[in-house]
């Protein structure tokens, strides 16, 4: 239990918990302490000296960033000492610090601004010469101009405690010192995540996506969810004359705090390009040509019907994509297996159906990641690349509350040194180290397959024995029979005093909401088209690039396509009827992120061209068909709707969602399995491991996830010009 102490700050008594920074029970009692350097979430620095404050029996006056509360502790925080001692400091960070106010992209938003005006003086006092130094490109992302740095450290702190890059350092000392990157020519070698920009309270660094484009008061930010990784990180999104021009999270209270990975804060700009699909298309003699919205309809309908009735209804394949909201999903199932009446509705998505048939413990949220001392066992994958809010979890609970790392993988990762152990494994052995876990008499067979000792197994089950919370991370190398098994990770170690939580590392944002809303079978074969798949209904699904070039052929076989879609993607060149779509930030709606919680996808702009919902589209196609559905017209309805139908989902609703950010869902365990029949598949997977294969000794290439080109990040004009895309494969 927390101790507590009493502390009296300017007359006033308060209570808090012993060993608490001062400062921050100043900001939590709601005493202002004016600082630069210090920043919630990050370790103290002491570098502004702006906090300064008077304890009594001291005889300076003392950081409050750095002290930490004892009882009895008297405080004062204003006095005219105080005063004239941050007066001092204003003016001594601004002898260095051009006056350029109106031209810096930090106007409005600068802390400097706001320090000089509440704790600075009338005039400089301070007249010596300004150290010049240029502007300069630390990277394409990020931007520095040396003389507006104050030198606060928050952007190497940030780097090196959030993102364990280690890419920004300081060159020089006092007033010569300047904050550089780690390549040789002062640049940066890392992902340029941005997460160092925006925690700068000056206009030193800037991004290359924002600079010169907008001031604060002339851009509307909107709260939404972010569409790329399955983590499902909360973002604001900035738009001015009905474009986006930046994605930030700053001050921002969700379940990534103010952490964003670079997709996240630089790729929403796919949302702006004029290459967007404006207009529906319907393919007459061979090419794509624009058309009304009645027109299209009908020819989808018609054609569907006819094809229906000509070779039955499952002659129609319906695949969805993981990056759709619930909403749209939602409608899409009911359309196919209602109105088709097609027996399988299918998901351009890795499969992880069997871990949730099989799932044994609750899912882990990042917040229980990071919060509490527990172990935390990753098997396979690759967070910082695939899952970065979870490796950003998975840093914090280690520095900040002593958390034991542990992960066993084919390759050393990138900016995981902070593991206490790392189980380096033969790559596909991942089943082997499975059954390890839930087995002991199977080390000896474990050790032979992963190439580590028994000493080393009997070591980790012994990790697990002794701690009090566990939680599984499970990687997509991890899969068939190893799949099934690794749900069961739970139900092996769960105990009166142990809590085990799991955790997949799914790839896409909504995943595991297309999943709940009922996709969950198969994807038909590319040979099956033709021969008796007749018609394909693609809601956002590219097949071609998903599922590769044999999806080229199939498509050319398929008597009618269909495709709802933002951009012209390989998929539809080859489709009979292309339906204009609405990106994440034009619609309403929900994401459920890996650790099942749903939040709120919030419209930020309006859709140019003729662009509709998808679940509007696929409303009028059943409503040109025959059939109603018999569904709301909006996205909270459709949610309303869903909720009361959909298991796990029950209670959450959008006014819920926009108090709480984000809701769990309920996950059924699962019940009466037949573990011997899954233990006996397992160990018949482990028998086939090839155990010559050779170790891979080097981390996986900078980027590897982060930098990988997809449908909507090579619509973004930085990333596009960064890495050389330029629209075609």
């Amino acid at each position: 239990m927390t101790e507590l102490v009493k502390v009296t700050i300017d007359g006033r008594e308060f209570t808090a918990p012993k060993g608490e920074y001062l400062l921050e029970v100043c900001e939590t009692n709601g005493i202002y302490v004016p600082n630069f350097c210090y920043y919630h979430k990050l370790q103290p620095q002491a570098a502004c000296r702006m906090c300064l404050v008077r304890i009594e029996r001291m005889p300076k006056l003392q950081t409050a960033c750095t002290v930490r509360v004892q009882d009895g502790m008297i405080v004062t925080t204003q006095s005219d000492e105080i005063k004239q001692a941050q007066q001092g400091m204003v003016d001594f960070i601004l002898s260095n610090h051009p006056l350029d106010c109106p031209m810096c992209d930090k106007g409005g938003e600068c802390e400097l601004q706001y320090m000089s005006f509440t704790f600075g003086n009338l005039f400089a006092r301070m007249m010596e010469t300004k150290n010049h130094q240029d502007e300069r490109a630390l990277s394409p992302f990020i931007y520095l101009d040396p003389q507006r740095c104050i030198l606060c450290y928050r952007c190497i702190r940030t780097c090196d405690e959030w993102v364990g890059d280690h890419a920004l350092g300081v060159l020089g000392r006092g007033a010569r010192s300047v904050i550089i990157g780690n390549k040789r020519d002062g640049t940066l070698e890392c992902e340029q995540c941005g997460n160092c920009v925006e925690v700068c309270p000056v206009g030193a660094l800037t991004s290359a996506n924002f600079r010169f484009k907008a001031r604060p008061w002339d851009i509307e930010d909107t709260i939404t969810t972010c569409t790329y990784c399955a983590d499902g990180c909360q973002l604001k999104l900035s738009v001015r004359e009905g474009k986006i021009v930046r994605a930030w999270a700053k001050d921002m209270t969700g379940i990534n705090h103010e952490f964003l990975c670079i997709k996240g804060r630089y790729g929403n700009e796919f949302a702006n390009s004029p290459d967007r699909i404006r207009t529906p298309l319907i393919r007459r003699n061979g090419q794509l040509e624009p058309a009304g919205w009645d027109e299209a309809i009908a020819l989808v309908a018609a054609r569907l019907k006819e094809i229906k009735t000509k070779y039955g209804a499952d002659s129609i394949a319906c695949i969805g994509s993981p990056r759709l909201t619930n909403e749209v999903l939602y409608v899409f199932n009911k359309f196919a297996r209602e109105v088709i009446g097609a027996s399988r509705v299918s998901l351009v998505a890795d499969d992880w159906r069997p871990f949730f048939k099989h799932l044994s413990s609750p899912l882990a949220t990042q917040e229980e990641i990071r919060t509490g001392r527990k172990t935390l066992l990753l098997i396979g994958g690759n967070p910082p690349e695939y899952n970065p809010l979870t490796a950003y979890s998975l840093r914090f609970a280690v520095r900040e509350n002593g958390s034991r790392l542990i992960y066993a993988n084919a390759r050393p990762l990138r900016r995981m040194q902070h593991a206490a152990e790392f189980l380096h494994i033969r790559s596909g052995s991942e089943p082997a180290l499975i059954l390890a876990l839930l087995d002991e008499t199977q080390l000896e067979t474990a050790a032979a397959c992963t190439n580590l000792s028994i000493e080393q197994l009997r070591g980790l089950r012994h990790t697990l024995e002794q701690s009090q919370d566990v939680v599984f991370l499970i990687g997509p190398e991890v899969r068939g029979a190893a799949m099934e098994a690794a749900a069961m990770l739970g139900q092996r170690w769960s105990t009166d005093g142990r809590q085990v939580r799991l955790l997949p590392l799914l790839r896409f944002n909504n995943s595991l909401g297309a999943l709940d809303m009922g996709l969950t079978d198969d994807l038909p074969a590319p040979e099956d088209v033709g021969p008796s798949i007749k018609a394909l209904y693609l809601v956002g699904a590219e097949l071609i690039r998903y599922g590769g070039a044999q999806w080229c052929d199939a498509l050319e076989r398929a008597e009618f396509v269909v495709m709802h879609q933002l951009f012209m993607t390989p998929s539809c060149e080859r489709a009979d009827v292309v339906l204009p779509a609405m990106s994440f930030a034009e619609i309403d709606g929900t994401f459920t992120n890996d650790g099942g919680q749903v939040q709120r996808v919030r419209r930020a702009l309006d859709a140019p061209g003729e662009r509709r919902p998808d679940w509007m589209i696929i409303r009028l196609v059943a409503k040109c068909m025959g059939q109603d559905m018999d569904l709301k017209s909006s996205a909270p309805a459709l949610f309303k709707d869903m909720a009361e139908q959909i298991p796990g989902y029950e209670g959450i609703t959008y006014a819920l969602l926009g108090q709480q950010g984000a809701v769990q869902t309920q996950r059924p365990m699962a019940h009466g399995i037949n573990i011997e029949k899954i233990m006996s598949r397992l160990k018949a997977q482990v028998e086939a491991v090839d155990r010559t294969r050779a170790m891979i000794n080097e981390p996986p290439p900078l980027g590897e996830g982060l930098f990988e080109r997809g449908s909507l990040v090579e619509h973004v004009p930085l990333l596009a010009k960064v890495f050389g895309w330029n629209g075609q494969e």
